[in-house]
């Protein structure tokens, strides 16, 4: 083999696996930010927006795009000081509502949940032959919650979405799924934290509190290697419950390898303990609901007492008479 037809074969391997060895290169991966903080009674909802950077092939070499549209949701928690609950997911470019609406300062939590049911048995012959088939159908269920430190239910809904196209839908009170179709997006009056001498400062307004800076390494330098300190000065905190709750306001960057629940967006700290709030993604929890109370006799006092002093001549005079 002549000198040129080696080299002309081997431009030629270079060219099919340059693209190989420039994908290589590419790699995917997701964001997650807090984009929105919403006090409302001791409690805090807090909604983490999720992004996803995928691979795609373009030219014969591997770039990096935004999955766009199913790679963008929102992600909804509410938080008390204590418990991290997960309300749900929505993706709002794909015409999804949102899961917390504000209406003249009222919060409304929507939960949504969907499931593949049998609703039908027929009997069909095919070839001569009998068979039993079960149709399905997918069963939405919605309901809406007034949220004022509990959670109380105003509208419910149920739709079956039939295999021929058809729905039947079961509704308790006037449509007001249009109440969600904004997401609201604003942090309340929040502290900037300040790092002091190997502690992480955070003056609110009617107390300081002091952590070490140490405390949060574990969480956050796995993330942020060499930047950690210059992330951890532009951590914020609000009050919730009996402590603050600590939140970085930036994106944080993983790949596939990483779960959720190691993310360091969130942090609790009642004074004494910090405790890092791991978010997670799986069944959707109902928010704390609001008790059946009964109507009750409320006494006074003061009729108590009156009540008491004349039990006590009766069973006095009753003594006395009784010696007599």
């Amino acid at each position: 083999m002549s000198m040129y037809k080696s080299f002309k074969i081997s431009f030629l391997v270079l060219l099919l696996i340059f693209p190989l060895v420039s994908g290589e290169t590419c790699e995917p991966y997701e964001t997650y930010s807090i984009t929105s903080i919403l006090p409302s009674n001791g409690y805090v909802f807090i909604i983490v927006h999720h992004s996803e950077w995928i691979c795609e092939r373009v030219a014969g070499e591997q770039t990096l795009r935004r999955n766009v549209p199913d790679g963008e949701y929102n992600l909804y928690y509410l938080f008390n000081g204590s418990n991290l609950l997960f309300l749900g997911k929505s993706n709002p470019l794909l015409g999804e509502p949102s899961i917390v609406t504000e209406i003249n300062g009222t919060f409304y939590i929507l939960q949504r949940k969907q499931v593949v049911v049998p609703y039908k048995n027929i009997t069909v012959t095919i070839n001569g032959e009998t068979r039993n088939i079960t149709l399905t159908a997918k069963k939405t269920e919605m309901r809406v919650y007034r949220f004022d430190g509990c959670a109380f239910l105003i509208w419910n809904c149920t739709i079956l979405e039939f295999q021929n196209g058809k729905e039947h839908a079961e509704c308790n009170g006037t449509e007001i799924l249009s109440y969600f179709t904004n997401t609201p997006q604003k942090r309340p009056s929040v502290v900037r934290g300040v790092i002091e001498n190997g502690f992480m400062v955070f003056r609110l307004s009617n107390s300081t509190y002091k952590i070490p800076v140490t405390e949060f390494d574990r969480y956050v330098s796995g993330f942020f290697g060499s930047k950690t300190l210059n992330v951890l000065s532009t951590f914020h905190a609000l009050p919730v419950g009996e402590g603050i709750l600590i939140y970085y306001p930036g994106d944080v960057k993983v790949n596939g390898s990483v779960f959720i629940s190691e993310l360091p967006l969130m942090f609790f700290y009642d004074g004494k303990n910090l405790t890092h709030i791991k978010m997670y993604v799986g069944s959707v929890q109902e928010p704390p609901r609001c008790g059946n109370f009964s109507p009750r006799l409320t006494i006074p006092k003061s009729l108590i007492v009156l009540i008491g002093v004349f039990l006590m001549v009766i069973l006095v005079y009753l003594g006395i008479k009784r010696h007599v």
